[in-house]
């Protein structure tokens, strides 16, 4: 898939001079392109698929780093997919962007 193969190659361009010891530091953010600024989200299966192949490309950089570093969905959180999202194995939080406007929407995501 094109968009795979897009994202797994900036990932390696990113982490092409990263030591491992620097990358136990990092976290990644993952944002489909197609959800900036357009109120979209991905279904929780979509970025999860995503998440994890993010992680097996960390893995072949480095397994043990892999396993901490946090990998995050970025596009366009709201509260009513928060929880599924966040229950995916791979996805280890969000960017929260027009939702943070809303408080009530906002403390509904970190609840989740």
């Amino acid at each position: 898939d094109e968009t795979l193969a897009k994202v797994l190659s900036q990932l390696r361009f990113g982490l092409a001079k990263v030591t491992p010891e620097q990358a136990a530091t990092i976290v990644v953010a993952y944002e489909p392109i197609w959800a900036i600024g357009t109120g979209k989200v991905a279904s929780a299966q979509m970025a999860q698929d995503m998440h994890q192949a993010i992680r097996l490309q960390l893995a072949e950089f480095n397994h043990d780093v892999a396993a901490h570093i946090g990998i995050i969905y970025g596009g366009s959180i709201r509260a009513d997919i928060a929880t599924e999202l966040f229950a995916m194995p791979d996805i280890d939080g969000g960017l929260v962007g027009g939702a943070s406007l809303d408080a009530q929407e906002f403390l509904s995501i970190c609840r989740a």
